[in-house]
């Protein structure tokens, strides 16, 4: 229960409070240096430490005990002060009793003091808001000055001249604009933090205005934690209403500061980092961290934990950058875990956003331009996924669903990591400096790596799929030895799940709780969350250099792969540059991992094989002959060379009435054709619209000789 203060009781406090050291000298400066320095910022923690009662009283009567300092603050000021010039009163650090979450935000926290932490979604520029309006009497000129609050200019009501008569009558009066006060003021609207979300939820919003000298400090994708009052408004509807909307009058900004270099790492912290790095199971242990309740994966896992560190940033002589963030896309039959994988990802980056690209625009992954309803109606630029995902991961699910025009805007993004808009008549360009693990599913429900490309069975553009630094395709095929271990794992991982929701003293006759426990401990992550994520940011401080032997084995291991094509005019090509830079991003996070300033042999080798790995299963599925077209295109070079084959056939043996597939068949044979591959091209063929059937089972080229 919160004990009533009296004004004199309240006054006596603020009086104590703002009469240490530090106010004092606060209240100096701004005495000194009025009007650039007009705030005086008290942490709570001051005031609690006063008296507590008095605290709790302040959070639920702020407008009055504000008031209160504010009178204390100018009865401190020297005897030239002006009265009419106002010195703001802020508090900070509010305790967590004070945070509420913008979808808890109630009827009953109207009027008390809050704290509520969000992401800047909008910001409005800033512009003068009247708070003492001057105005002139019509009659008899007589001044009349009337405060202002809200957004609406009020008007007096009658003239307050006692020695005219026109405060009898009906009167007219004539706003003094230069002369009315001003403060600067602001309109932001912040949403819930991506990672606080429950699954699937909407992000709630929350509108707030910022005034005096704390508005412009504020840009849009600043995670931040605003201190104010929270109000309401009625709603501006032609017709009367009963339902209110809520606004937070912002008393004042704390900025959260969740980027890689930002994260508090204490003393303690750095020693525990320092002894993790030095483990020589480090690599395998980061993976056992990383969603241990999937079974296997340990490729696909360890890549991404490398995604996790990242490789450098650099910038060239002649201003060019090279991306050090990797790109990592995950490709598979449903139910493979992709989405779970994503999901923990994102939770687990130090500034992780999940997004799902079936209900994702490009604006909702870019920039959207949105109308300001903050006076004139002007357009505003409103962030999307990828910028408030800047200096951290992007977790995209369901890449193959998004639209073509959507999917366009993701090429800048990757490859050059920035956004331009030119939307509504702004131009900008937003950084988005961020990694991205994306997932998709095949266009007909399962993968077929043996009858097509990659690219053709993903509803993907090869220039997009060719920006990714690896590609995984996770198949789900039976096999009895897997089965019987994913089995086992996933309940093994509902055992725990049971036991944990089950209180540590209950009996349960037949069940040993102790022993299913220790026999599913593996599922747990050898390292906690937050000790891993300190870690990851405290490895961004280092940037490592490639040593000549890792140098050597990356080029050794580039040029191994690429001497495949050599030989033969015909040969497919097997690997690009974009893959050599893949190669050194992961040697370069291998490194960082390890918390090393150099690229050691052992960190190039684990690059070299992680890409050879992924070159292995899908630019070869087969085992055969090395082509990055199964990747980056829809035809492979197989099927190219086939194609050519079938089109000289025609060209040399067919008829008015075109030919049937046997008789193609017949004369591919020495070609070493099969039935099966004619029927394959054929059908590509047709998609193309390089080949038309004029009759049943008959085919001619679209353009014959």
């Amino acid at each position: 229960m919160t004990v009533n203060f009296q004004d004199n009781e309240v006054v006596a406090g603020w009086e104590d409070i703002l009469g240490r050291d530090k106010y004092r000298l606060m209240i100096a400066d701004i005495a000194a240096s009025y009007p650039d320095k007009r705030s005086i910022t008290v942490s709570y923690r001051d005031i609690d430490a006063y008296n507590t009662d008095l605290a709790m009283y302040i959070l639920e009567n702020p407008d009055r005990c504000i008031r209160k300092g504010k009178e204390v603050i100018k009865s401190e000021m020297p005897p030239s002060w002006d009265s009419k010039d106002a010195v703001n009163l802020r508090i900070t650090e509010l305790p967590r009793d004070a945070k509420v979450d913008i979808r808890q935000l109630r009827s009953k926290h109207l009027g008390k003091l809050v704290a509520v932490e969000g992401l800047v979604r909008k910001v409005t520029g800033v512009r003068p808001r009247m708070t003492y309006a001057l105005f002139h009497c019509a009659r008899c000129n007589s001044e009349i000055w009337e405060p202002q609050n809200g957004m609406i200019l009020r008007e007096p009501l009658l003239c307050s001249n006692p020695e005219g008569s026109c405060n009898k009558q009906a009167t007219r009066f004539i706003l003094d604009d230069k002369s009315s006060v001003y403060v600067d003021t602001q309109k932001i609207e912040i949403q819930e933090s991506p990672e606080g979300l429950r699954g699937g939820a909407q992000p709630e919003r929350l509108t707030g205005y910022v005034e005096d000298d704390i508005a412009g400090v504020i840009t849009a994708g600043n995670r931040i934690t605003l201190n104010g009052i929270i109000r309401s408004a009625e709603k501006p509807d032609r017709d009367k209403t009963t339902v209110f909307e809520i606004y937070i009058d912002v008393m004042s900004i704390e900025f959260e500061q969740h980027e890689y270099d930002e994260i508090q790492i204490t003393e303690e912290d750095e020693a525990t980092i320092r002894a993790m790095s030095e483990d020589p199971m480090l690599y395998e242990n980061i993976i056992a961290s990383i969603s241990p309740t999937i079974y296997g994966m340990n490729e696909v896992k360890a890549a991404i934990a490398l995604q996790l560190f990242g490789g450098c940033h650099k910038e060239m002589d002649d201003g060019t950058t090279i991306r050090g963030d990797m790109h990592i896309l995950l490709v598979g039959d449903p139910g493979v875990a992709k989405s779970q994988i994503l999901r923990y990802m994102s939770m687990l980056a130090p500034r992780g956003i999940y997004a799902s690209g079936k209900s994702a625009s490009a604006a909702g992954l870019t920039a959207a331009a949105v109308k300001d309803d903050f006076g004139d109606g002007r357009w505003t630029l409103e962030a999307g996924a990828l910028v408030l995902a800047d200096k951290g991961l992007a977790c995209i699910d369901e890449l193959d669903k998004m639209t073509t025009q959507d999917r366009s805007s993701l090429h800048e993004a990757m490859e050059s990591q920035k956004i331009s808009v030119a939307k509504a008549g702004i131009t900008a360009t937003l950084q988005c400096r961020c990694s991205m693990l994306a997932a998709a599913n095949p266009k007909l429900g399962r993968f077929d790596l043996d009858s097509d490309t990659i690219a053709a069975q993903i509803d993907l553009p090869p220039a997009l799929m060719s920006r990714f630094d690896l590609i995984f395709v996770l198949t789900d095929k039976p096999n009895a030895e897997q089965d019987r271990k994913v089995t086992d794992h996933i309940l093994s991982v509902h055992r725990r799940g049971e036991v944990r929701q089950i209180p540590d003293e209950t009996v349960i006759a037949g069940i040993d709780m102790k022993k299913i426990r220790e026999q599913t401990e593996n599922i747990c992550p050898f390292y906690d969350i937050e000790i891993l994520r300190k870690y990851v940011a405290f490895s961004k401080r280092y940037t490592p250099v490639m040593t000549e032997k890792a140098v050597s084995i990356i080029r050794e291991g580039y040029l191994r792969i690429r001497s495949m094509g050599n030989g033969n005019d015909n040969a497919s090509v097997p690997i690009t540059a974009r893959q050599l830079e893949a190669f050194v991003r992961l040697s370069e996070a291998a490194a960082r991992l390890r918390l090393s300033l150099k690229v050691e042999e052992a960190d190039a080798n684990r690059a070299v094989s992680l890409v050879e790995y992924y070159l292995g299963k899908i630019a070869a599925p087969n085992g055969g002959q090395w082509d990055i077209d199964m990747i980056t295109s829809s035809v492979s070079k197989k099927d190219r060379d086939h194609i050519s084959i079938i089109k000289s056939i025609f060209n040399q043996f067919g008829s008015k009435e075109g030919m049937s597939e046997e008789e193609i068949a017949d004369h591919v044979s020495s070609e070493g054709l099969t039935q099966e591959d004619v029927e394959k091209v054929i059908s590509k063929m047709l998609k193309a619209v390089e080949l038309y059937s004029p009759s049943n089972g008959r085919y001619k080229l679209v353009n014959s000789k």
